[in-house]
């Protein structure tokens, strides 16, 4: 074995720099944080705070909310929640801006109440993770399931759960508006992306014989190590001013730090791309990305407020012209689905969609890491080829 102690020296060295420099998400359990460490805490790759919808920020909350995502001790995340959501109706005067704070049970056995490092025989499972039929309601926890009761369901909160094989872990929540029960699920993988979801169920059949949409708008306060100076790009051209533009041809954004060293880049999933922004032509949901400068306490294009009645989303309001160049920046991300009834909506070719108005369908996309990351405080494995 050949030893390059030079390289060794170097090593030893940037260990040392970057242990010092790895950072920790303090949690304020006065704001109802929680922090999650995975695998471990003592030696995480990940580490945030999480919170319950019914504690989230926003005009009526915005749905299961992380703070403070820390990636192999340095922060990529400062806020994601989604505090926008929409249900809008064809053919009716009818359309609804829903509340995210009103929690929903899910089925959830003890092992994956908030722990990790447990092996899983039972995953959490919504509403959204049992509802496949076009028509048929399976109803509120435990959905109609064999062998299950209620006392398998939670009373509303957040799951969290080692996936298979050490390949990550999530958190899952679901919360509901009236019929309508919606899931937010985060995986966290462990070289560093991220798989974001969101579920659209119907537990009752409510309005099921009316051809609808439904519109998430996600909020990523990405603040890639540290909130100055990071930038938005389009297809690696980088962004100056506040934006709001369609998602055409599967077009990547990415928020980068500083410099574009490294950051995340934003896959849409092929269900994101199946139903395009105004797909209804009411121009109430016209904009698929939202990229604009950070300001305290904006959440949400209409304020503090979250009328039921304000169903159309005002994107100006949020992107209003600032520069966005090398700043403190957040991106807004749609994902809509269409519940369609039968004999209901066109298809290209003539005939109609079947119906389908009870499936619960998801959308999200995949934050995937890209860049020049920092090594991970004592990881030598780079080093591998020169040590030996």
């Amino acid at each position: 074995m050949k030893r390059n102690y030079f390289l060794i020296a170097a090593a030893l060295a940037l260990f040392s720099s970057q242990n010092a420099l790895a950072l920790s998400p303090v949690c304020n359990a006065a704001a109802n944080e929680t922090k999650v460490s995975w695998p471990n805490a003592t030696n995480p790759t990940w580490e945030m705070c999480w919170l319950r919808p019914i504690h989230s920020v926003g005009a009526e909350g915005s749905g299961l909310e992380l703070r403070n995502v820390h990636f192999r001790g340095v922060l990529v995340m400062k806020r994601s929640h989604a505090p926008i959501l929409f249900a809008e109706y064809r053919n009716v005067n009818t359309c609804y801006r829903d509340w995210k704070d009103v929690e929903a049970s899910m089925l959830v056995e003890p092992i994956v109440r908030n722990v990790l490092g447990t092996p899983v025989n039972f995953s959490s499972t919504t509403s959204c993770d049992i509802s496949g039929s076009a028509t048929a309601s399976f109803g509120l926890c435990p959905f109609a399931q064999p062998g299950r009761t209620a006392a398998d369901c939670n009373n509303g909160g957040v799951a969290i759960e080692n996936l298979p094989a050490d390949s990550g872990f999530r958190i899952t929540s679901q919360y509901e508006a009236s019929w309508y029960k919606y899931t937010s699920r985060y995986s966290f993988m462990p070289n560093g992306d991220i798989n974001v979801e969101f579920g659209f169920g119907n537990s009752d059949g409510t309005l099921n014989n009316r051809t609808h949409w439904h519109h998430n708008y996600w909020r990523f306060d990405f603040d890639i190590d540290g909130a100055n100076r990071d930038q938005i790009s389009l297809n690696g051209t980088k962004l100056t001013t506040e934006f709001a533009s369609l998602r055409i041809n599967r077009q990547l954004y990415s928020v980068m730090d500083n410099g574009g060293q490294f950051g995340y880049e934003i896959n849409p999933s092929s269900n994101d791309m199946l139903f395009p922004a105004n797909e209804s032509g009411r121009n109430l949901h016209t904009v698929d990305i939202i990229g604009t400068r950070h300001r305290a306490n904006e959440y949400t294009d209409r304020g503090s407020t979250n009328n039921l009645s304000d169903c159309q989303m005002l994107s100006g309001n949020l992107a209003d012209g600032e520069s966005i160049d090398d700043t403190d920046v957040v991106l807004y991300y749609r994902a809509s689905v269409r519940d369609t009834t039968a004999n209901n909506w066109a298809v290209p070719g003539g005939g109609f969609a079947p119906q389908d108005s009870m499936v619960c369908k998801r959308g999200g996309p995949v934050l995937k890491l890209v860049g020049n990351f920092p090594i991970q405080a004592g990881d030598f494995s780079l080093f591998k080829d020169s040590l030996e």
